[in-house]
């Protein structure tokens, strides 16, 4: 598990598994491949079978996640184009100095004469870097995802489900409008409400948006709350004290 710090430094972060460092893209260098191409390839390079129900997943016993990855990147169709695209514009954000070569059992990263592979047995620790990178909960564009071919057809229904909690938070996050503007709104309520230039908070990483973002909601709370207790308010629902340990499991620390 990466240590919170690391994650909050916004240093590039080791994947010693494959020999090299991932780096974590500013919102700055997100905006280059927009918010939604963002999501939906952060969603397909999370890939996993576990959303699937218990009988597709039986199914698909004998192919683990990695294998199920590589074959709708080598054999795409028109409804796959896209996300595959988005991973790969995704994959230029995190390994800058590199470039992509698709083999039939790795994912080539190649800097002049050098090679590094994501392949099934760094797969999962890739995911594992990603998910703690861009908190990732969401990913995934069943509408543009419709494979053929037996075993694709299986893992459909997982990007279903991953494209309904991305349009539920997008939903939650900016009303009901479709476009995906989450990082964008973060940015832009920050800016006002803590006084900070948008440029600066642009050279912000995903994850520390989310963090102070998390936080300036939390200390709105709290002041209003002792706002509202000075006033003399009865009565009040207790709030979690603004200096909480945010990835401390919802305990409260007061």
């Amino acid at each position: 598990m990466l240590s919170d710090l690391l994650l909050l430094s916004g240093n590039d972060i080791p994947f010693p598994e494959a020999q090299v460092t991932i780096h974590q893209p500013t919102l700055k260098e997100i905006a280059y491949i927009g918010e939604e191409a963002f999501f939906t390839g952060c969603g397909f390079l999370d890939f996993s079978k576990n959303l699937l129900s218990f009988e597709d997943r039986t199914r698909l016993t004998q192919y683990d996640d990695f294998d199920i990855f590589m074959s709708i990147i080598i054999k795409p169709d028109k409804s796959t184009k896209r996300t595959i695209e988005n991973a790969f514009l995704v994959l230029s954000l995190i390994f800058p100095l590199y470039t992509f070569e698709v083999r039939v059992d790795a994912l080539v990263l190649k800097n002049n004469e050098e090679e590094h592979y994501i392949n099934k047995t760094n797969f999962a620790k890739f995911k594992q870097i990603l998910s703690s990178m861009f908190g990732l909960k969401l990913g995934g564009d069943s509408e543009t995802y419709n494979p053929e071919g037996d075993m694709a057809t299986k893992i459909a229904e997982k990007f279903k489900q991953r494209h309904e909690k991305l349009m539920k938070l997008a939903k939650e996050e900016m009303g009901d409008g479709k476009r995906i503007s989450i990082l964008n709104r973060y940015a832009s309520i920050l800016a006002v409400g803590t006084q900070k230039n948008l440029p600066d908070l642009m050279s912000y990483t995903v994850w520390q948006i989310f963090d102070e973002f998390q936080r300036f909601q939390l200390k709105m709370q709290w002041d209003a709350y002792i706002q509202a207790r000075m006033a003399g308010a009865q009565n009040l629902d207790e709030v979690d004290n603004w200096m909480i340990d945010l990835r401390d499991q919802g305990k409260k620390k007061k």
